[in-house]
C-alpha cells in the first residue's frame, strides 16, 4: 500500500488555494451585480408610489406623497431629489454606505425620472448607465 506524501498533499493544497483565489473575486462581483436588482426594485416601487400620488393629487411634490425609503433587502436607500415639483420628479438609489453594497464602487447609484428616463453612476459620480441597468 501506498499512501500521501507530503509533498503529494503540499501540492494538491496549492492548486485549491490558487484556484480559491481565483474563484472568490468572481463570485464576490457576481454577487454584487446580483444584488442590484434591489435598487432596480426599489425604484419601480417608488416610481409606482409617486405615479399613485400624481393620479391622486395630480402633483408629484404633494406633502401627503411618500415613497419606501429603503430597497427590500436594505441594501439601497431610495431618495427623491429636491427639484421635484409638481409635473416632473427624479428617483435615486444610492448603495448603503455601512452595507456589503458600498463596495459596489462601479455602480454606487441609479436614477429614475418621471419620463422613463435612467442613469446610474459610480463611486466617483461618473455616468456608468450601460454598463449598470440591464438592456
Amino acid at each position: 500500500m501506498r499512501g500521501v506524501t507530503l509533498v503529494e498533499l503540499m501540492i494538491t493544497l496549492a492548486v485549491v488555494a490558487i484556484l480559491g483565489a481565483i474563484a472568490y473575486p468572481m463570485y464576490s462581483s457576481y454577487v454584487q451585480k446580483s444584488r442590484r436588482g434591489d435598487a432596480w426594485q426599489a425604484l419601480t416601487t417608488a416610481q409606482a408610489q409617486m405615479e399613485q400620488c400624481y393620479a391622486q393629487y395630480f402633483a408629484y411634490n404633494n406633502a401627503a406623497c411618500a415613497v419606501t425609503a429603503a430597497s427590500p433587502s436594505g441594501y439601497y436607500q431610495v431618495q427623491i431629489a429636491s427639484s421635484t415639483n409638481a409635473s416632473t420628479y427624479t428617483l435615486t438609489a444610492t448603495a448603503v454606505s455601512s452595507g456589503v453594497q458600498a463596495s459596489d464602487t462601479g455602480c454606487n447609484s441609479f436614477s429614475v425620472g418621471n419620463s422613463g428616463s435612467r442613469s446610474a453612476q459610480n463611486a466617483q459620480g461618473a455616468d456608468t448607465s450601460n454598463a449598470c441597468w440591464p438592456h
